[in-house]
């Protein structure tokens, strides 16, 4: 059991990484702002979403297996931050993009920083189940 939610949560770290330190600036620096905008915003949803499904099972699979409090907090965290980001903070920015823009970048900042906990958190879990063998 250990090894499915080490594995399904280093996926998703991965491709966090890739997407949030790679991708996404690469698209920034090749496109047009607008334009690299798009783009990142039509993924965003996708990527939260897999986020979600990621955590939850790593959730489930670690309540069951006993995996300790530690991981279990520290998934349910980026849980929480997660569905915060896919429901409430992607939709809201979305809306304020075009009416708000200075709203916009304060809920941008807040995205980055909630996905930067988020992976963090995520992180710390591995750890977390790393050091109990």
């Amino acid at each position: 059991m250990e090894k499915l939610v080490l594995s399904v949560l280093s996926a998703y770290l991965g491709m966090g990484m890739f997407f949030s330190f790679y991708i996404a600036p690469l698209l920034f620096k090749m496109l047009e702002r607008e334009k690299a905008g798009s783009v990142v915003e039509n993924i965003f949803p996708v990527y939260f979403a897999i986020g979600i499904a990621t955590v939850f099972i790593g959730l489930l699979v670690s309540f069951f297996a006993s995996l300790g409090r530690k991981v279990y907090l520290s998934l349910a965290g980026a849980l929480i931050l997660l569905l915060i980001l896919e429901f409430y903070i992607v939709p809201t920015s979305h809306e304020l993009k075009a009416t708000d823009y200075q709203a916009f970048m304060r809920f941008h900042t807040y995205s980055v920083i909630m996905n930067v906990v988020t992976m963090l958190l995520i992180l710390s879990s591995i750890f977390f189940i790393l050091r109990r063998k």
